[in-house]
């Protein structure tokens, strides 16, 4: 797998900058949450639900959803709005299954597993048959360690750009968090409403939300 040219297409969109968000609010039927929700140009969706405190003060789990089409490969979130040195969410279908990959990238090739962030598979996930859907909790996504060695917080109450990527092509071993997996079909970036996606309710849709 080679990720330079994802790093260099994220680069690339890194001297935009928009005049206003790209998300809007979305409440999912499956689980009851109120995200704000982003759709690509190539269909596939971002979601992401915070909790009321959340800020760039104290770091804070996020709720996060991943909508794509089932002949997808895989599908990459970016947290940090760049490859390298901030957490890597990549998903993929698993026979009727979604399986969710953890990643870092500390230069420009494969990234590796990334243990600080810690996923809790939520319901609202599954498969049909034109879209799989990844809904988790997670601790670590908004909040990292930078090049320097700094703490880094995304900053709940503001905005801020996320960027992702995806293939077309099948990873190698679909039951395999680890699994080696293809060059990018395409890149992009957002910029996504953080305090728009904050609400009172977070701690009530994760009880509801996890599995018994």
């Amino acid at each position: 797998m080679k990720w330079s040219t994802v790093t260099t297409g994220v680069i690339g969109l890194a001297g935009s900058v928009l005049a206003q968000t790209d998300t809007t609010p979305f409440v999912d039927a499956d689980t009851g949450i109120t995200f704000q929700s982003y759709t690509s140009t190539d269909g596939i969706v971002y979601r992401l639900a915070l909790p009321a405190e959340a800020s760039g003060d104290a770091a804070y789990d996020v709720i996060l959803q991943i909508v794509a089409p089932v002949e997808l490969g895989w599908a990459g979130w970016a947290w940090g709005g760049a490859m390298t040195y901030n957490p890597l969410t990549v998903v993929w279908k698993n026979g009727n299954s979604v399986q969710f990959s953890s990643r870092q990238a500390t230069g420009y090739y494969v990234p590796g597993t990334y243990e600080d962030a810690k996923y809790t598979v939520l319901k609202g996930t599954g498969v049909n048959e034109t879209h799989f859907k990844f809904t988790a909790l997670c601790t670590g996504c908004a909040s990292w360690t930078d090049f320097d060695g700094n703490p880094y917080i995304l900053n709940g109450a503001g905005d801020t750009n996320f960027a992702y990527a995806f293939s077309n092509s099948p990873v190698e071993e679909p039951a395999n968090q680890e699994s080696s997996f293809s060059i990018h079909d395409n890149v992009g970036r957002w910029i996504h409403d953080l305090a728009g996606a904050r609400s009172d309710k977070f701690k009530e849709w994760v009880t509801t939300n996890t599995p018994a």
